[in-house]
């Protein structure tokens, strides 16, 4: 069975938390290295700032965080 968010009584797929969560933690790292200037090493920007995305969603999937009490069912 798949894993839902109960939020007010509305229960929500985990795949929609979870990838919005991805993304701010991969827009974070993204102007973090934006600041350090680390895309000067990079070939093609975009394509590396998507799979940091995927590599981070896929982190989050595999070792979720502990869920506090009442979220889930």
């Amino acid at each position: 069975m798949i894993p839902e968010y109960s939020v007010g009584g509305v229960l929500i797929a985990t795949v929609p938390v979870t990838a919005i969560i991805a993304f701010l933690i991969a827009l974070v790292v993204h102007r973090l290295m934006v600041a350090l200037r680390f895309y000067r090493w990079v070939w093609h920007p975009v394509l590396f700032d998507t799979a940091v995305f995927v590599t981070i969603w896929c982190l989050i999937t595999l070792y979720p965080l502990p869920v506090p009490q009442g979220l889930l069912p």
